[in-house]
């Protein structure tokens, strides 16, 4: 009888990867701490073109950056995103490493945009505070803050 509370024999957990639930983002390990949950990410293998040139990029290591994403089951939770540095094999090419982009988390990011979409959308429904929501996110008052300001101006904006 197959064991279903586990994962087959592999680098990514299909039932993990679902249970996050970002497109082409996979579980590498989940951690229980006592500030909450801490998961490594990664993105699948792809093939990446030089933003400025074109050329297909070679791989160049991976740099961990932390994000705080939305509260699960009760706690804070922390993703560990493995992402990649890629560097250009053209020489006369001006640039020499990049980093990969993901619609997960914008550039030096502390929040995932998921997490700042949940803390706007919960300002709006609720009676609750941004210190309540950056105390459930595992932030302080001005991260979150800095980071939902662009987007509750940009949905208080739109006529829709």
């Amino acid at each position: 009888m197959a064991d279903f509370t586990s994962c087959p024999d592999g680098w990514w957990c299909a039932r993990a990867d679902a249970m996050l639930g970002v497109k082409g983002i996979h579980v590498t390990s989940v951690t229980t701490t006592p500030a909450g949950l801490v998961l490594g990410v990664e993105t699948g293998d792809t093939i990446v073109g030089c933003p400025a040139c074109g050329v297909i990029a070679v791989g160049h290591g991976r740099r961990s950056v932390r994000l705080h994403d939305t509260p699960c089951f009760g706690r804070a939770v922390r993703l560990i995103w493995a992402k990649r540095i890629w560097r250009c094999p053209d020489q006369g090419c001006p640039k020499t490493t990049f980093t990969e982009e993901h619609p997960l988390a914008g550039p030096r990011s502390k929040l995932t945009t998921r997490s700042i979409g949940w803390a706007v959308d919960a300002l709006s429904r609720y009676d609750t505070s941004v210190s309540a929501l950056a105390y459930q996110l595992g932030v302080s008052w001005h991260t979150l803050w800095n980071a939902i300001t662009p987007e509750a101006t940009r949905r208080t904006t739109t006529p829709a």
